[in-house]
């Protein structure tokens, strides 16, 4: 059986804009040969 090692590794990352949560506490591994995407709202408080 052969290990892979991601080429990219994110472990518990979180974001928060003052008392907003945007992400808690995620993690992803990313390998060689692997396409990925990451989605999300985005608003912009300032065009309201």
């Amino acid at each position: 059986m052969t290990t892979r090692t991601p080429m990219i590794e994110m472990r518990s990352v979180s974001k928060h804009f003052g008392s907003v949560i945007a992400i808690s506490d995620i993690s992803m591994q990313v390998y060689s040969g692997e396409v990925m995407c990451l989605l999300g709202i985005t608003v912009l408080a300032s065009q309201r």
